[in-house]
This record gives structure tokens, sequence and C-alpha cells, in this order.
């Protein structure tokens, strides 16, 4: 016989409005539903479990059963409608993202819930990439990535407490911060709509400011109406105005939100200034986190750093520190400057140098286990060529891969560490000091070079199949970093450049003499392509984070970001980013002794990464597009 179902029971409050900025206040007769993520497909299966209306003062107790089979199932909480004292309102729209139903993996929902403005920002940020944008009170994944669907919750309540209705969460980890002033901010922007009788057909309100901004249109204060860009639409409900900031948090019209929120305070502190942008990010430090260069995500979701001090640090999807205080240490470790993971888990770290005696101090490979154990002795690895190591990437046979920044080669090892280079490394097809590595689908090996501002392109066997000066022109100055994406186009940030070069499969140039610029490019060093082809770039003297449109998109090489960049989150001297399953985008700080997550900004892949990335299918689906009619964000 089946288990019995676990009887769940959820209460508390919604509460909203701006009312005369003393407060927020209760939300009267507003429809309350508890819903079950879907399970099957992105943004579709969502699942009503039980729906009541709130009293006068707000209140509201749901009961259902949790699901006795099948998958863990997430809950979240939507209000819709209601009046906090300003009338009715059927634009007003919030949610609560609870965690697992019944509370048992991760953590469970508070005894008692706020559904609020701030809520609904951290939820609908955590979230966004598993949202409907039509209707985005269906939450769903797919079947393959329930692991992304459940960190997105872990997200949730560090940005904010679900008891209390405010910011940071509860569960922030020791040291880390979140942005509050930033959350606060926009927290306030939806209250001036929540605190209306709604949209205006006939003149200015609130809600019509505030659908218009989200949609980066521009708003007209004395008729109440919108201009906007072409392909955009306006949002008709507060939560679908959060979602379009979420996904486009440097096109929606910056300043007038600013201005919007700074009508009424209900949150607070809030921001003193506009900010370059709206996305939210979280800072984290410890773990052993010292001069980090490179991440990686593994398939938990769990955040693997190298440390150029020597160590590598892990953190949990929700920021918790894994690995020791010095973070994990042995193995050859001395000035770790990239890490690759896997497909089973296992740790793979360049140490640029090493101990005179050991590779007479060229350096080595390190392979550590997947609970930090080191695999590849007290030395680490060196055959085959090693000589400066200063980037990895695994082929998809397990296969792992060095650039030799000291001999201008490239060393292959068997996943036993045992060397299938020569000697001296694979030479050629203009390998010149390789810095960057990156495979394409049919397990060819890409190669940044920065002496002579080339890529290389080699065989899965390591024979040359770029001309001997390699493959030139797109913009490439002073190669740093490189990606491929899915349909093999090759992605190299130019550190002297300030631009990005894309080149085709064939190696031809696709971008404009000078490269891609725009959006924020300043020193660009790492380099990361979403699930949905978009490329993401970190600005080492920039200290932000560039988004550009992919070769899918109408117009490649667009930026998503503004000309700042993204910015916030503590990032100084970023080095390469890292997507993860949920959609976070991570980064770490070299001068900051951090780890940085952007929540939600970026298209899901499925973890490790080897070759391409992927999303994890099925293919999303709702995404809407970015401003400007471009599908660059949309699968």
């Amino acid at each position: 016989m089946a288990p019995a179902a676990a009887a769940q029971s959820v209460s508390g409050t919604v509460q909203g409005g701006a009312g005369v900025g003393s407060g927020a206040g209760p939300v009267a007769n507003s429809f309350v539903t508890a819903y079950q993520a879907g399970t099957s497909a992105y943004g579709s299966g969502a699942t009503a479990l039980a729906s009541t209306a709130t009293a006068s003062n707000g209140g509201f107790s749901l009961f259902f059963d949790c699901p006795s089979t099948g998958p863990p199932s997430y809950v979240y909480l939507v209000a819709s409608g209601g009046n906090d004292g300003n009338g009715n309102n059927s634009a007003l729209k919030l949610m609560a993202a609870l965690g697992p139903c019944g509370g048992s993996i991760r953590v469970g929902p508070p005894a008692t819930v706020v559904i609020d403005e701030a809520t609904t920002v951290a939820s609908v940020y955590a979230l966004a990439q598993f949202m409907d944008a039509v209707n985005p009170q269906a939450v769903g994944t797919s079947s393959a990535n329930l692991i992304g669907l459940e960190n997105t919750f872990g997200a949730v309540q560090n940005l904010v407490s679900l008891g209390a209705g405010t910011a940071p969460g509860g569960n922030l980890p020791a040291g880390a911060t979140a942005p509050v002033e930033k959350l606060n901010t926009l927290a306030n922007a939806l209250a001036q709509c929540v605190s209306s009788a709604g949209p205006s057909a006939t003149g200015p309100a609130p809600c019509n400011e505030l659908f218009c901004d989200a949609a980066a249109g521009v708003y007209n204060a004395s008729t109440g109406t919108c201009s906007l860009p072409p392909g955009a639409a306006e949002p008709s409900d507060t939560l679908k105005a959060a979602l379009a900031i979420a996904l486009n948090p440097g096109r929606v019209d910056v300043a007038d939100l600013f201005t919007l929120a700074g009508k009424a305070t209900v949150f607070s502190p809030v921001l003193g200034a506009p900010p370059t942008d709206w996305t939210l990010a979280l800072n984290f430090v410890g773990a052993g986190l010292s001069e980090p260069t490179s991440v990686a995500i593994d398939g938990a979701g769990n955040v693997w750093v190298a440390n150029y001090n020597s160590a590598v640090s892990e953190l949990s999807g929700a920021g918790l520190p894994l690995s020791p205080a010095g973070g994990f240490t042995g193995g050859g470790l001395e000035e770790s400057f990239a890490i690759a993971l896997d497909a089973t888990g296992n740790v793979w770290v360049s140490n640029e140098q090493s101990p005179p005696g050991v590779n007479s101090g060229l350096g080595s490979v390190t392979k550590l286990a997947p609970d930090g154990a080191v695999l590849s002795g007290a030395s680490g690895y060196w055959g085959g060529g090693i000589d400066f190591p200063v980037a990895l990437s695994i082929d998809p046979a397990g296969n792992v891969w060095a650039a030799n920044y000291g001999n201008a080669s490239v060393t292959k090892l068997a996943p036993t560490g045992t060397a299938l280079s020569p000697s001296g490394g694979f030479t050629g097809a203009g390998i010149n000091f390789p810095v960057g590595l990156a495979f394409d689908s049919a397990g060819s090996l890409w190669i940044a070079d920065q002496s002579n501002d080339n890529v290389s392109e080699l065989t899965p066997g390591g024979a040359a199949l770029s001309p001997s000066s390699g493959y030139t022109g797109g913009g490439l100055d002073l190669p740093q970093a490189i990606a491929v994406d899915q349909a093999g186009n090759v992605w190299v940030t130019n550190f002297y450049g300030d631009s990005v070069t894309e080149l085709g499969p064939d190696g031809a140039a696709l971008s404009p003499a000078r490269g891609f610029t725009g959006g924020g490019l300043a020193s660009p060093g790492g380099v990361a392509v979403d699930g949905g082809g978009n490329v993401w770039v970190t600005n080492y003297h920039g200290a932000s984070i560039s988004a550009l449109e992919g070769r899918g998109a109408s117009s490649p090489g667009t930026p998503l970001s503004p000309s700042s960049g993204f910015t916030g989150g503590g990032l100084s001297e970023p080095f390469n980013p890292a997507i993860d399953r949920s959609g976070n985008l991570w980064a770490a700080n070299f001068a900051a002794d951090s780890v940085t997550e952007f929540v939600g900004i970026a298209v899901p892949v499925t973890t490790p990464l080897i070759g391409p990335p992927q999303r994890p299918e099925p293919a999303l689906r709702g995404r809407p597009a970015p401003l400007g009619g471009s599908s660059g964000r949309t699968p």
C-alpha cells in the first residue's frame, strides 16, 4: 500500500501597498493559491493544491496534502487581487516561494508566511528561468533539472525572510551580503501599484508607470500613456512586471523605476541614487577563498573555485561553505589558476607553478575527488609537456587538456593522469602563449592565443586544424578566454580591445574588425555561454559583467547589459564566470577573496560543463525575448 500523503498547512498574511508612506498594510479579499511546481517542462505543469481568500486583516490559512510519490514537490504561493484600503486592484499579484512540500529537503517553509512586494521580488528573481512569461504564476522545470529548481528556493531565502517579508533572508551564510537596498527599492516600485485601484485608461496611475517602465517604454506622467519600443508589450499585473524586470534588468527604464519607488517608502533601507541596472547579486566569502580565479559548477549545483593562493574552495548552491576554512589543499596545489569538473564530479585544477623539485617548478595538474580528497598524489600530474598551465578543459571522453603558457603547447592527460601528448605537448596550428581552451560538439579543441592575437584549433587527437598562423581577424586583441556555443561558434574575450570576437565553426570572423563592443566591456577576461546561447563576460578592470546576444539572435553581439555592464554584488577584478542549473551566474573576485552570484540572470546550463553548454531538456518555453525584438534570450 502506498504511504499516506503528508498533510501540510501554511498560514500567513498578504501585505502590501505604499499607502501614504506609513508602511505596508493588510490586503483583504486577496485570492491566495498554493501551487506545486511542475516537473515535466519549463514554465508549465504547476498544480493548484489549495486556495482561499484573505480576511480583512490579510490573514489566510491553507491546508493540502504533499504528494506521497514521485519527485520532490516544491510549493509557492500567489496572491491575486485584493484591497489594501486604496480600492480593489485586479493588477495586484504577489508571490512567495516556500520550498519543498513538508519541509523535508533543504529549508522548509516558516510557520507563518508574509506575501508582499519583497517576497515577490526575491521569488521572481530566483525562479525567473522557470516561470512562464505569459502566465508567470505557472512555474515548472524539466524532469532533467529538478536540482536546478530546488536550488532556486535556497536563493529566495538568502534574499528575503519569508516569515517577516523583509530583506535579507535569515538563511544568508555568515559573512555573505545581500542586495538589500536594491531589493527594497524594487519592492517599493511594485508597492506604488499595489496600493492603488489598478491601472487607469483615462490618466496617470502608478500601475501605468510601473508597467511602462518594465517594458522599457517612455512614460508620459501627464497623460499616463506609454511609448513602447518595437515588439514590446506592457505587463498587466505586478507579477508580470517583476518578471519583465528580472529578465531584462539592463533594458528596462532603470531611472524611472527608481523615481517611482521613491514616491512612498514601505521597505527600507533603499538606494540613494538610481542603479546602473536592476540585477540582484549576492556575495559570499569563506571556504578558503583567497585570490580566487576560476569557477566550475558540479551536478548538484555546488560551486567549486580555484584559488591562486594554492587551495580549492567549495560552496553549496546557496553559498554555504562546504570546504574547510582554508579550502582543500595538498596534491600539488600551488598558484592554482583554472578549474574544471569531469562527468563523474572529479575536480581538476591547473597549478601555474610547482616546487623546484616537481617538474622543475613548471607547474602541475591536481585531481580531487568530489569530497575534496586528493587523487593525484602529493605533487599532482606533470607529464605531456606541462609548462605553466593556465587553463583547463575536459573533452567528452573525460580526457583533461591544459594550456601551457610557458612553452606554447597544449597537454592532454587521460582520466588517470597519464600523459597522452608528447613530452613537449601538442604544438603548431598557431599555438603561441595559449590562455584559454574550449571544446566544440565534435570534440575539436579551440585555443585562445595571446602572443599572435589568434585562435588555434586541434583535432581530438591533437593534430592541427587551423593554419600555422591560427585563425585571425574579428577584433582579436590579446585574447584572454574562449567559449563555444551550441552551434559551434567561438567567442573570445579581448583584454586589450575591450571587445569580444566571434568566429564561425570554420574559423572565419563573424564579428566586426574591432570585435563586438559596448555593454560595459572593459578589459574583459572570462567568458561563458548560457543555455540560450547568450554570451556572458567578466570585466577584470571594469568590476562588472557584460552580456551579449548570441548567434541565434537577430542581432548577434548586441549588448544585453547597460553601458556600465551589470554591477554590484561585490565584484572586484572578476575572473572566469560559470552558469549553474538554476540560471545563476557565478564569478570569482580575485581582489576581494569572494564569489558573486547574479541571481536568475541566465538561461540554465547542464553541469558539469563538458563541451558546449546545453540547457537541461526539454527546452525552455515561454521565455520572453529581450526588449528590442531580439530572440537572443529565448530558445
